[in-house]
């Protein structure tokens, strides 16, 4: 009769122990940022040194060009692909082989000696890279409550800016140094390291030693974890719920017939284009359009970028605020992104406006308010769908947007060319508020249809 007592007074021995630690949970979210971070730091390397890899290898711009159209081509090809293999191995074993495998490619940069083994080994890093978002995904599905969610994928969305930050000084310091072979092995060698931490560090709720009595209680909760406790065998037994183990993904079929799913990608589909303009084309807008030197840009473009970090949190935040409220996740996540349409449409304006601090206060209010609305589009699908088939629908989301980003470049291209800056900031004033307009009609009813078939 002394043996369930006993097991029990160790039992509680054990969750005073873990009542110490900090929250698990936010522990892997900072693991995510910073795998975001080093995802973007990798993949601007390029960009950075691109004129001075030119010189060197004797590269001309049709070269670089096919470069970079490799890396983005294979990019938006696997993120299809790779949240299919984080549905299958547990995200786990996936974080960790994607960011060992952009690491290794990122290396082999340094090895590049003309356009094609360039080509090669940016594509063997375009390959890699989608997939730390759709094992982001997963990852905050498996640990996070519903009103917690949106500032999770804020804290990752936020770590790709924040990466495109710190790329520049890092990397030019180790180019003007050590030569700009260098830059690609150090910040590889970077990544094996975070990968290695996430290794070890990274277990589904029902695996992790150190998940403390509070959020446990949280967990379970949720429905994110369920624990019980035998009296007779004086153990704790957690079910599969928590668990990361690998499951099989979603039949094609099964997953090309979620109507939930394909309005969230046509809509990301539709709206991130905008992100890819302020990437790439607000700096060249500046110097043609305002005068900017490439002093001035080094000197106030980061505000745009900080903007948009705010908007990762603040986006999570506010969605989190109405859920805690007792509002439906979904519709929660409509109520921010309606309000960040109605900031972006007025888009149009800002060619209007006078010197250069105003023009640049508006790009920052416009991609403030875009990654509020990127970070709720990014996690309705996880207040929609099971967990084990959250990797492969990020996947098809995500390479809806890739293939969204890829061709609005050329759209852009030849507005710019033809017609000025006037007509892309005009387009760009109607896709968030058409996009939040067809959620709004027929998102409610495909997810009602959905929870009702499954």
């Amino acid at each position: 009769m002394s043996q369930p007592s006993t097991a029990f007074s160790e039992l509680e021995g054990a969750s005073r122990t873990r009542r110490a630690l900090p929250p698990v949970r936010w522990v892997i979210a900072v693991l995510l940022m910073l795998a975001s971070v080093m995802n973007y730091v990798d993949r601007q390397a390029l960009s950075i040194l691109a004129s001075t890899i030119q010189q060197d290898l004797g590269i001309d711009d049709a070269g670089y060009t096919m470069v970079v159209q490799a890396f983005l081509l294979c990019y938006a090809v696997m993120y299809l692909f790779s949240g299919r293999i984080v549905d299958r191995i547990g995200t786990r074993l996936a974080e960790t082989a994607f960011i060992t495998w952009w690491s290794v490619a990122n290396m082999f940069t340094a090895l590049a000696t003309g356009v094609f083994s360039l080509a090669l080994f940016r594509s063997l890093l375009g390959i890699a890279e989608p997939g730390n978002y759709t094992a982001s995904a997963k990852a905050v599905s498996e640990w996070f409550p519903a009103r917690e969610k949106g500032i999770a994928v804020g804290m990752y969305s936020m770590g790709g800016t924040i990466g495109a930050a710190v790329a520049a000084p890092l990397v030019a310091f180790l180019a003007l140094h050590f030569g700009w072979r260098s830059a690609f092995v150090f910040t590889g060698v970077l990544g094996l390291v975070l990968a290695a931490v996430w290794y070890v560090v990274y277990r589904g709720p029902a695996e992790h030693r150190l998940l403390g009595d509070a959020e446990r209680r949280l967990l379970e909760s949720e429905g994110l974890l369920r624990t019980t406790v035998s009296a007779q065998a004086g153990a704790v037994s957690r079910a599969p719920s928590g668990t990361n183990q690998p499951n099989s993904p979603l039949a094609w079929r099964d997953l090309l017939a979620l109507r939930p799913m394909w309005l969230v990608l046509l809509a990301r589909m539709l709206t991130d284009p905008l992100w890819y303009f302020y990437l790439f084309w607000l700096p060249k807008y500046l110097q043609d359009e305002r005068g900017f030197s490439l002093a001035d840009l080094g000197k106030t473009v980061w505000i745009v970028f900080l903007a948009a970090d705010l908007g990762c949190i603040l986006g999570g935040w506010l969605s989190g605020h109405l859920i805690r409220r007792g509002v439906d996740p979904v519709q929660a996540r409509l109520r921010v992104m309606a309000g960040s349409a109605v900031v972006l449409a007025a888009s149009f304006t800002l060619p209007a406006t006078a010197g250069a601090a105003v023009p640049l206060a508006m790009a920052s209010l416009f991609t403030c308010a875009h990654m509020a609305w990127m970070t709720n589009s990014t996690t309705l699908p996880m207040d929609i769908f099971p967990v084990r088939a959250i990797g492969s629908v990020q996947g098809a989301i995500g390479a809806g947007s890739s293939f969204g980003g890829f061709a609005s470049t050329a759209v852009v291209g030849f507005l710019v060319t033809h017609y000025g800056y006037a007509p892309v900031f005009r387009l760009m004033s109607v896709l968030h508020p058409v996009a939040w307009a067809a959620l709004a009609m027929l998102l409610p009813r495909a997810v009602r249809d959905f929870r009702r078939a499954v």
